[in-house]
C-alpha cells in the first residue's frame, strides 16, 4: 500500500465519521434532556476521531510529497 492509498483510506474514514456526526447532530432537538449528555459525548468523540483521521491523512500526504 502506498502513502497515497493509505491517506485516501483515512480520508474515507473521516468522511464516514462526518456523516455520522451530522446524523447525530440532527437528533439533538428530539432527544429527551436526560439523553443529551450521552449524545454530546458521542458527537465530541466522533469529532475527535474525524480530526485525527484528517491529521493523519495530511501527514501521509506530506510524506508522499503531495502537500
Amino acid at each position: 500500500m502506498t502513502f497515497s492509498e493509505w491517506a485516501d483510506q483515512y480520508m474515507d474514514s473521516a468522511r464516514i465519521l462526518k456523516e455520522k456526526i451530522k446524523a447525530l447532530k440532527s437528533q439533538l432537538g428530539s432527544v429527551p434532556p436526560h439523553e443529551l449528555p450521552e449524545l454530546d459525548f458521542r458527537i465530541n468523540t466522533m469529532h475527535s476521531m474525524y480530526a485525527e483521521c484528517v491529521r493523519v491523512a495530511n501527514i501521509l500526504r506530506k510524506r508522499k510529497g503531495e502537500i
